[in-house]
This record gives C-alpha cells, sequence and structure tokens, in this order.
C-alpha cells in the first residue's frame, strides 16, 4: 500500500490496515473456535507457507523496485537541474566578464579616442587661427599648411578606423566572403597609398604572383591592406622603402608589407593585437592610436585568415598576411 497510494492518503488507509490486521488478530486469539484447522497435512502446511513466502517476495520485489526506480528517476530529474543550472551560471558568469571586457575596452577606447581627437583638433583650430589672423610669408605660411593638412589626415584615417571598429562591435560581425583576385586588389587598392608614399619621399612597390585568387570580404581585406600600408609609411623615413608582396606557398597566399623603417620596441610587440593603445608618432610626427592593428586582428580572423609580424627596432617591420587560395572563378 505504501509503494502505490498517493502519500497524501497515507494518513487514511495505514490506520485501517493496522486497525483491520490487529482486530482479526484479537478475535482469533480470543474466539479459537471461530476459525478451523485449514491444513490437511504437513505438506498443505509447508506449501502453504511456501506460496505466502513467494508471495510476500514477489510483492516486495515489485514495490521496492517501483520505489527505487522512482527514487532514481527524481534523483536522475534533480541532478539533470543541477547541470543546468551550473552550466546557466557559467554561462551568465562568461557573459558577465565578456561584457565586463567589452565595457572596459569600449571606455578605454573613448578615452583613448576623446583625448587624441582634441589635440589634433586643437592644433588644426591653432593653425587656422594662425593663417586667419597673422601675415605670413609665403614659406611660412605653406609650411603650416602642410602640416595642417598632415594632421587632418591622421584624424580622418583615426576616426575612419574608429567608426569601422565601433561598426563590428554594435552591429555583429558580418563577411561576404567571394573569391578575390589579390593582384588587382592590392593594385587598385593602394592607389591612394602610392601618392601618400611619394609625397613623403618613399617608394612604395607592389608586385603580386598572376592568378592568385583567395575567398576574402572585399572591403575588410581593402582596410586590412591600407592600414598595414599606411603604417608601414607612417615609420620610415624619407629615402626608405615599403615593398608590397602577394606570393603562393604550398595551398596558401602569403602577402608581406616590409617596410625599413623604425621597427617595433620590443615592450610594445606583445600590445599590438590587442586594445592597449598607446599614441605613436611617426617619422613625420604622423599620430595613431593603435587601433588600425586591433581592426587588421579582428578582420583577419573573421575571413579565415592569419596575421602576424617580424620587427627589429631600427631595421624594420614586416607584417605576413595569409589566406587560404580557391579555384573558384571571380564574379565579374
Amino acid at each position: 500500500m505504501i509503494a502505490i497510494i498517493p502519500k497524501e492518503e497515507f494518513k487514511i488507509w495505514i490506520p485501517i490496515n493496522i486497525i483491520l490486521v490487529i482486530s482479526i488478530l484479537i478475535v482469533e486469539y480470543f474466539n479459537p473456535q471461530l476459525t478451523t484447522i485449514a491444513y490437511n497435512g504437513e505438506l498443505s502446511k509447508a506449501l502453504d507457507f511456501a506460496v505466502t513466502y513467494l508471495v510476500v517476495v514477489v510483492i516486495t520485489y515489485f514495490a521496492i523496485s517501483y520505489i527505487r526506480k522512482n527514487y532514481d528517476d527524481e534523483h536522475s530529474s534533480v541532478m539533470d537541474k543541477n547541470i543546468a543550472i551550473k552550466q546557466q551560471n557559467e554561462r551568465i558568469l562568461a557573459q558577465k566578464e565578456e561584457l565586463e571586457k567589452l565595457n572596459s575596452e569600449k571606455d578605454k577606447l573613448f578615452s583613448i579616442v576623446a583625448h587624441d581627437i582634441r589635440m589634433p583638433l586643437n592644433s588644426i583650430q591653432g593653425y587656422l587661427e594662425v593663417l586667419a589672423e597673422t601675415d605670413l610669408e609665403p614659406a611660412e605660411s605653406q609650411m603650416l599648411k602642410k602640416q595642417l593638412l598632415q594632421i587632418t589626415k591622421d584624424t580622418s584615417n583615426m576616426l575612419t578606423n574608429v567608426l569601422s571598429w565601433s561598426k563590428t562591435q554594435m552591429e555583429g560581425s558580418y563577411t561576404d566572403l567571394k573569391p578575390l583576385p589579390v593582384s588587382t586588389s592590392l593594385v587598385n587598392g593602394l592607389s591612394i597609398e602610392k601618392i601618400i608614399a611619394e609625397k613623403k619621399g618613399v617608394q612604395l612597390f607592389v608586385s603580386s604572383e598572376d592568378d592568385l585568387v583567395i575567398m576574402a570580404d572585399h572591403n575588410m581585406f581593402q582596410l586590412i591592406i591600407r592600414n598595414l600600408v599606411n603604417n608601414a609609411i607612417k615609420f620610415t623615413p624619407v629615402g626608405g622603402e615599403v615593398k608590397v608582396l602577394a606570393s603562393k606557398i604550398n595551398d596558401d597566399c602569403i602577402i608581406k608589407v616590409e617596410d625599413d623603417g623604425l621597427g617595433i620596441d620590443p615592450k610594445q610587440q606583445a600590445k599590438l593585437f590587442k586594445l592597449k593603445a598607446t599614441s605613436t608618432f611617426g617619422t613625420n610626427n604622423e599620430r595613431g592610436i593603435g587601433l588600425g592593428l586591433l581592426l587588421c586582428k579582428e578582420f583577419t580572423d573573421l575571413q579565415g585568415g592569419k596575421i602576424w609580424f617580424e620587427s627589429n627596432p631600427g631595421k624594420g617591420s614586416t607584417f605576413y598576411l595569409s589566406f587560404t587560395l580557391t579555384n573558384e572563378l571571380v564574379v565579374q
């Protein structure tokens, strides 16, 4: 009865059962004549005891099995719930850590951007006030205009990187991977950088093996290449060289952006692809906050590529990009 009836009915059926059994025993004890010997012999008595024992064992077995099954099911259910709660807590903690990290990066980025934008804007304002209010010699006026133009370009590049990074953080990461001809993309994408290099007195060489086609997002690939080449030009002195070389190695396309400029301080090398931005200055005092390389890393990973670098302070740096080659035809 205990095994099969609902728990809330225990208080009804258990007392009834106990009272019934005790009543029968009392009646039999005080009135033995009411019961007759049912056994015809010792054999029938033994068979009756054996059957009674068998029935009790079978009933007890099924009762215990039923209880054990319910216990195991309940225990399993509790364990599953505990595991689910633990996994949910782990996900919540991971999300919390990720949000804290993103908030920390966002706060740091905005503080850096606010600081680094304020300074060039103040400089631009100062130069414009001097040009508007002061009669300068043609040479002085020309020098101020060049400096004003350089500051404006640096600020524009920085804002472009900031907006690109902000877009990926707010809208999520989306890549439109299509077959991309490397040679054409490099030549067309670096036309502005060639002009910048010529104005600075730096030679920019672009070379690629023919028929190299990779799977990449056109806009992301262009941003990566332009950032790497702009950095190379920034840290290369007048008369230096910047080389962009693309070649096939096994099943990969390896793109090298090589310069013979200032190189990278060993203390800063571990921070290049992280949001631990520190303001840096090129050979002509070009200003940057290090966000470009973070974008290069994120965008390269999104396209399934790899990026790494080698650098010797005072001798230059080489940045490498690796993308898997494809046999798919380029859609015009």
